[in-house]
């Protein structure tokens, strides 16, 4: 606040000069003015906070009757003048005769204070009855009697009144009759007890029938005696509606869901949930998680839940549940639930009955990794024992590549149905031969031993030679077969199991280079590929700027040969390579920075091509690329691709992404977040090779998919195997069931299309309708 500006009104020029020479100047916070009480009708009063009066004079202390409490009048007590003797006339403040600098102070400071606590008291009065008529609740006071002394417009509103028939009134005038007792027992319980209620009422007035949550507390003065009661009453009609929308909804949910407070304790849950417990409907007990799931469960649930409220995040896990007809295994999904000011009041959680899927995950999982003629693990199989039983312990391992030697000779001359029974019974006897190492079948007649830990070369010897002196041996059905064995050793932790492999097929394939029947030890001598794939890697350097890459494209058809799609796969026009697959090139470009160049050029030609062969097509067509796991870990991916897709102008909607389950698992929940961003700008998800990853199904319900591709091998192994075509008729239900497109790899007889047909796959891939093509035949024919 500033300085407060004084007048001071005299009737002799010696009072101004004495009340000077005083020291008023000294008095800084305050401005004094002068004015002979004959000029008093001169002066604007109103700019004045105080104002003197050296002698009273009735017809003036009237001019300035509005500034009263604002009027201090001087009584010379040496003239024996006294205070009473004005107070009767309206005065309220004094100053004494003979002044005192001091006393000015004291009485102009007492003023001030009391005027800035009255407009601070007059402020906070206003601020009050705007912020009460400003909330969107009812909102009132009560005296002790239980009679309106305050409300708010909310209030009168409801209740249809104005405040002058309101004020002094109970609730039962107030609500005609509707309610009155119950409120009366509501508020001298809040004054007995002196502490807040909170509960629900439904009031009818004017806006009709509706339920209100109300809170109650007891007003106390500073002696704290009783005043009375202020109440608010929040409109909780709506949310009400809502939570009978919510129980049918929950009621409804075609699995388990209940929802727990921050305690653990169960307040809501729908049918299902008390089916698969076997809790009962009408138990009285305050039910937890560990009543129905077991006591060995309470700590991990109170971990699970804390980890939920703590980081506000989603979980998910399987669990067995025990009931009347036996276990069941659960899925569960725990989620925050979370109010309008951020803080975690509870959580919901789902429980899906998923013991009969597991059980097929399992079925398919032994299907997907075992090999059908001899039981033995295949080339799947092989990969997931390396991945989850070596690589995180970075063991060292010993492992044998073995190859059965005129094989083709022996199915040419007896019939594959007697090499099958060779194959059967060699991989029976290897079991034996080998007994602490896994034994595996990768291929025809490729079979594939891992030993945990470096043998030394003696004990390696030694199994090899056993190996080979079986069939050299007295049984007739080795007849005329050998092997050829390539012998690795390594570690887990600094090599892939595809390194092992390569080096396994070097060192297998110099035994059969001197003569088979015999064993040979890689080492570098033998790593010629490596060298093969430095001079590929050099003329891929080159490859863009000479013009030798291209891309064709193979259609994807409906069964009925309606096209859908095409996707695009990479050529390279060099004659020095094209006995290589284009895959080993690949996977060469992905090992060196050429993916980044090269994947560029792939993504950009394709999206191209997709802009202008749909821009006059009526029925649109999906041009895909397949994304590798380099490309998808590149921190810059989603942009780079929305960079393209603003580059070439093409509508997002016509091109699609085709991935492997190999490409997420390296950084899943990141992946899935970029996979996502892509989708929902209308990029079409494909999961390509589906069936070869480690753990598809698992991985189904958390990528965002449009569709999924079934690998060509399950495709191949249909027209001979029951157990393939089972693989892939549960394949193709599992995505049905997750409204998920199929499209099959690999098609190339009218037999595999019409067993895929009864299947009710929805896309065909393969040469049966049609090979890779360059873009100018498509646009030619394929496209007309």
């Amino acid at each position: 606040m500033g300085k407060s500006k004084v007048l001071i009104l005299y009737e002799s020029e010696n009072t101004r000069i004495s009340l000077e020479e005083l020291g008023l100047y000294l008095l800084e916070d305050y401005d004094f003015d002068f004015l002979s009480t004959i000029d008093y009708l001169k002066v604007d009063y109103k700019i004045y906070d105080f104002i003197v009066f050296d002698n009273y004079n009735d017809y003036i202390f009237e001019y300035f009757k509005e500034k009263t409490d604002r009027i201090i009048v001087s009584v010379n007590i040496l003239k024996q003048e006294r205070p009473s003797d004005y107070i009767k006339r309206g005065v309220e403040n004094f100053f004494l005769k003979p002044y005192s600098l001091k006393e000015i102070r004291m009485v102009l400071d007492q003023l001030k204070e009391n005027f800035l606590i009255k407009e601070e008291a007059e402020e906070n009065r206003l601020k009050f009855y705007t912020l009460l008529n400003n909330i969107p609740y009812m909102a009132w006071f009560k005296n002790k009697n239980s009679e309106y002394m305050i409300v708010n417009n909310e209030f009168k509103e409801h209740c249809g009144k104005d405040f002058e028939t309101i004020k002094g009134k109970g609730d039962k005038f107030v609500w005609d009759d509707m309610i009155g007792e119950n409120c009366r027992q509501y508020d001298l319980k809040v004054m007995t007890e002196r502490k807040q209620l909170v509960f629900d009422e439904i009031i009818p007035g004017k806006k009709g029938y509706k339920q209100f949550n109300i809170y109650k507390v007891p007003v106390v003065d500073e002696k704290n005696n009783i005043l009375g009661t202020i109440g608010i009453a929040k409109d909780i009609t709506d949310l009400k509606n809502k939570d009978v929308k919510f129980d049918i909804l929950l009621e409804n949910m075609p699995f388990a869901v209940f929802t727990k407070n921050r305690d653990g304790d169960i307040i809501q849950s729908n049918s299902i949930f008390y089916e698969l417990t076997d809790v009962s409907r009408f138990s009285c007990l305050s039910l937890k998680e560990e009543n129905f799931l077991g006591e060995e469960h309470k700590e991990s649930i109170e971990i699970e839940d804390e980890d939920v409220i703590h980081n506000k995040s989603n979980i998910s896990l399987v669990r067995t549940l025990k009931t009347k007809i036996g276990e069941k295994i659960v899925e569960v999904f725990k989620s925050p639930i979370i109010d309008v000011s951020g803080e975690v009041i509870g959580i919901v959680c789902t429980m899906r009955d998923v013991t009969e899927m597991k059980s097929q995950e399992a079925r398919i999982k032994k299907m997907a990794y075992t090999d059908s003629l001899t039981g033995l693990a295949n080339r799947r199989g092989l990969y997931n024992y390396v991945e989850s039983q070596l690589i995180r312990k970075y063991s060292d391992v010993t492992i044998m590549f073995l190859d059965l030697d005129n094989f083709k000779s022996l199915n040419d001359s007896f019939g594959h149905q007697h090499g099958d029974k060779i194959l059967v019974e060699f991989g029976e006897d290897l079991q034996k031969i080998c007994r602490d190492g896994f034994v595996s079948r990768i291929g025809g007649d490729e079979f594939v031993i891992i030993w945990e830990g470096k043998m030394n070369k003696e004990l390696a010897v030694e199994v090899a030679e056993k190996i080979l002196n079986h069939l050299s041996g007295k049984k007739r059905k080795f007849n005329k077969l050998s092997a050829s064995i390539g012998i690795v050793t390594g570690n887990t932790g600094e090599e892939t199991i595809d390194k092992f492999l390569t080096k396994g097929d070097l060192a297998l394939y110099k035994a059969k280079e001197q003569g088979k029947n015999q064993y040979v030890f890689y080492n570098r001598d033998l790593d010629k590929k490596r060298c093969l794939n430095e001079e590929i890697e050099q003329d891929l350097r080159n490859a863009l700027d000479k013009d030798e890459l291209e891309l064709y494209y193979q259609p994807q058809y409906t069964c009925s040969k309606e096209l859908v799609g095409l996707e695009a796969l990479l050529r390279w026009n060099n004659d020095k390579y094209r006995k290589i697959p284009i895959v080993e090139i690949i996977n060469i470009m992905e090992k060196s920075t050429l993916i980044d160049e090269i994947g560029a050029f792939i993504i950009k030609t394709a999206f191209s091509f997709a802009k202008k062969i749909n821009e006059n097509r009526e029925k649109k067509v999906i041009v895909s690329v397949n994304i590798s796991a380099v490309q998808i870990m590149k921190h810059n991916f989603v942009r780079t691709i929305k960079k393209i897709i603003t580059e070439t102008e093409v509508n997002p909607s016509y091109i699609g992404i085709e991935i492997t389950e190999t490409v997420l698992l390296q950084n899943i929940e990141e992946n899935i977040l970029k996979i996502k961003e892509l989708k929902d700008i209308g990029i079409k998800i494909s999961l390509d090779d589906f069936g070869t990853g480690y753990s598809s199904f698992s991985y189904l319900v958390k990528i965002p998919l449009s569709n999924i591709k079934i690998d060509k091998s399950f495709i191949w192994g249909m027209k001979d195997s029951e157990e393939y075509r089972t693989l892939v008729k549960l394949c193709i239900d599992t995505a049905n069931a997750l409204n998920l497109k199929v499209i099959a790899e690999g098609v190339e007889t009218v037999e595999d299309l019409g067993l895929l047909k009864s299947m009710k796959v929805d896309f065909i891939q393969g040469y049966l309708f049609s090979k890779p093509l360059p873009k100018h035949i498509i646009e030619a024919t394929v496209l007309q």
